[in-house]
């Protein structure tokens, strides 16, 4: 029967924990001899107990095996050991003091993700690439209502038990859009990982290389939702082989360079009827040409789909067919896709409100054309507007290079932004649109004929 050891001197500071959560981690082994860890481990039975002991910080090399004796994490405890080094450096004595306060020794890890989506089907190709090892942050983009928050999110829960040392989460979306945004989340970020607020740093830059440095040696998730220009995340980004920063945005942030893109799309139809069948499998398997209707009528955008499942779910009464009815009322989609504080009119407005005033002209008068116009007609000079639109989910193309199709909701909000629909003005003819029908073929009530190609 192997010796009990002796106590570790709780006055030993850095060094004393350390011995300390080694013996914490040997006991959830089992408490093996010594003598059996050795064989494993490649240290002799002495290196491996003194590692244990409080009196000095073993080497790196030695709590590796250590700990690979006894089934801990290695990478964990290579990070914990360059935290521990560097606490006890001598020639820096203030570095990393924050670390092991008695304030951040009871703080808990972040976990600051919100709840895991319900109901998240598809996009595995664009979950492969996520996957994919990198350094570099990833930027996911798409228009509005694509499912890019639920897409980051159902990722990050899954690998949030991998990031040892916490998630880190800010919608930047209610914030200024100026510089100071970028300083308002390293405040927050930098108290959640444990630095005290007299230690921080007064200006941005100063608390960015101190973000990054501490994103380099953890392991940490960061999840920045909303962010609507380069400027509020620009100082939030780094390299790090074990960290990883996805940014979601509805803009495409090109002025963000060595960052990995992912764009997500309207997901195929299959994925909208699963998604139903998930939430509502009875109806669904009752009424499965209803099914399709309901993707069709919601343009098979995750958030619609969202919106109208809920109410389903809530109304366990309600036959799809009464819901895809509602859809098709005039003004009924954006009045009936509401529920809560989620509506799909908001967030076409919140969209729209972020275009130019050129861009908005252009949106109501494509908006406004009959849903077949001339095949050969293009967007000869207004590229740019087009672009824009398409940036933020207003605007798709088509099937065929040069063609441009406004969604069938999409176009319902327009037209409604635009106020009266005769109201045919202030936009040069030459903005020619190919626009396809939708799936449907079902135009919004009151749309003119085209002056522009004579449909």
């Amino acid at each position: 029967m192997a010796r009990p050891e002796k106590p570790v001197d709780v006055t030993g500071g850095v060094v004393a924990s350390f011995a300390n959560e080694l013996r914490e981690l040997r006991a959830r082994a089992g408490n093996p001899t010594y003598r059996d860890m050795a064989r494993s481990a490649l240290f002799s039975s002495s290196v491996l107990s003194s590692a244990a002991s409080g009196t000095r910080l073993p080497t790196l090399q030695v709590t590796l095996g250590f700990v690979a004796a006894c089934g801990g994490d290695r990478e964990e405890w290579r990070r914990r050991w360059m935290r521990a080094a560097s606490l006890t450096n001598s020639d820096a004595p203030t570095r990393g003091r924050y670390r092991n306060s008695p304030a951040d020794q009871a703080m808990p890890r972040p976990a600051q993700l919100p709840l895991r989506p319900s109901g998240f089907v598809g996009r595995r190709t664009e979950l492969d690439r996520l996957s994919a090892p990198a350094p570099t942050p990833v930027v996911i983009t798409g228009p509005v209502g694509i499912g890019k928050s639920d897409f980051a999110l159902h990722y990050a829960h899954r690998i949030a038990a991998d990031m040892v040392d916490g998630q880190l989460y800010a919608d930047l979306g209610p914030l200024t859009g100026t510089a100071a945004d970028a300083g308002y989340v390293l405040d927050g970020f930098l108290r959640a990982l444990g630095v005290p607020a007299d230690q921080l740093p007064g200006m941005v830059d100063q608390r960015a290389g101190l973000y990054r440095s501490l994103l380099a040696e953890r392991r940490l998730l960061v999840l920045l939702d909303n962010v609507r220009d380069e400027r509020q995340v620009r100082p939030l980004l780094a390299e790090s082989r074990h960290s990883v920063t996805l940014v979601i945005s509805r803009r495409p942030l090109l002025g963000l360079g060595g960052v990995r893109r992912i764009r997500l799309d309207v997901p195929p139809r299959a994925d909208s009827i699963a998604m139903i069948t998930a939430a509502v499998p009875e109806r669904a398997e009752a009424e499965p040409q209803e099914c399709d209707r309901l993707a069709e009528l919601c343009g098979d955008l995750p958030l619609a789909l969202d919106i109208a499942l809920r109410k389903l779910v809530a109304r366990p009464d309600l036959p799809l067919c009464t819901a895809t009815a509602k859809l098709m009322e005039r003004d009924g989609a954006l009045n009936w896709l509401r529920i809560g504080d989620l509506s799909l009119r908001e967030s076409l407005r919140s969209a729209y409100q972020e275009v130019s005033d050129a861009a908005k002209t252009l949106l109501r008068r494509v908006a406004r054309l009959p849903f077949r116009c001339d095949p050969n007609s293009v967007l000869h000079d207004e590229g740019e507007l087009a672009d824009e639109l398409m940036d933020a989910g207003l605007l798709r193309r088509g099937d065929r290079p040069g063609a441009y199709r406004v969604e069938r909701l999409v176009r319902a909000f327009a037209i409604e932004a635009g106020g009266s629909p005769d109201d045919h003005t202030a936009i040069p003819l030459r903005i020619n649109v190919p626009l396809q029908t939708s799936r449907l073929g079902t135009p919004v009530a009151g749309t003119p004929s085209c002056a522009v190609c004579r449909n």
